[in-house]
């Protein structure tokens, strides 16, 4: 039954998922200058909540089971279903996981890990019903709090990791790569200031340099397109980039 209720948890988390990643495909308008895309993470942060929640409640239901010694030994069809579910769900992480990566969506990605949690679940409830049909009963409700558990912790990373992006939290790495391949850029003599918006799975850019105080104004701009070009095309899935130019005295 834990299980059950955790499938079909994983429906509602899947139409979410995909209705994130429908939504985040928009393109700018008049209100959404940079898309739609942290609709994604939105989406993501939604599901990782429901599996939280619903990791929680199955835990309790366990705990209650176990507590009042409401079990019994469970039928031979639960084999076959929890054997199924097992099956099932690796076919399902496989080809979401295979999809996620290649069109880079959060809350596709939160949906496959959920698969695959529900895989180990599998084994789990499926320990646990054998368990029990040898005749240690508690192993039942047992597995059910085990269940809970796992799909608890297996839901702090996609609420984590989305939350993250909605708070406009940037990698560390990604600020410094940002840093060196504006320096490579001959003529840029530091980098003042670099600002990264998070996107769904993309980032804006935006960051201030320094030229020679001297630089003519037409160089100046030719010099931010180039770091500009320079920037989308080294760092992954940066897909804008502001360059601001200051100037700056130099000695001799």
């Amino acid at each position: 039954m834990a299980d059950g209720f955790n499938s079909a948890g994983d429906i509602l988390a899947t139409a979410i998922a995909f209705g994130g990643y429908v939504y985040a495909k928009k393109p700018p308008d008049e209100d959404h200058h940079f898309g739609h895309g942290n609709a994604e993470n939105v989406a993501g942060l939604i599901v990782g909540a429901m599996l939280l929640a619903t990791g929680v409640f199955i835990m309790i239901e366990g705990l209650l089971s176990l507590t009042r010694g409401r079990y019994s030994s469970p039928e031979m069809p639960a084999v076959w279903v929890a054997l199924f579910t097992i099956v099932a769900k690796e076919g399902l992480y496989r080809y979401a996981h295979h999809v996620g990566r290649k069109v880079r969506s959060p809350g596709i990605q939160a949906s496959a890990r959920d698969h695959r949690a529900d895989v180990l679940v599998g084994f789990v409830v499926l320990a646990g019903v054998l368990g029990a049909r040898t005749g240690v009963t508690w192993l039942d409700p047992g597995a059910a709090m085990a269940v809970g558990l796992w799909i608890t912790v297996m839901a702090i990373q996609p609420v984590r990791s989305n939350f993250d992006v909605l708070m406009d939290r940037a990698p560390v790495e990604l600020t410094k790569r940002i840093v060196d391949t504006a320096l490579e850029v001959p003529d840029v003599l530091g980098v003042e200031q670099v600002r990264v918006h998070p996107l769904g799975a993309d980032y804006h850019v935006a960051l201030e340099i320094q030229l020679a105080a001297e630089t003519s104004l037409r160089k100046a701009h030719l010099k931010a397109h180039e770091v500009e070009e320079r920037v989308r095309d080294a760092v992954a899935h940066v897909v804008g980039v502001q360059v601001h130019v200051n100037p700056r005295e130099v000695a001799g």
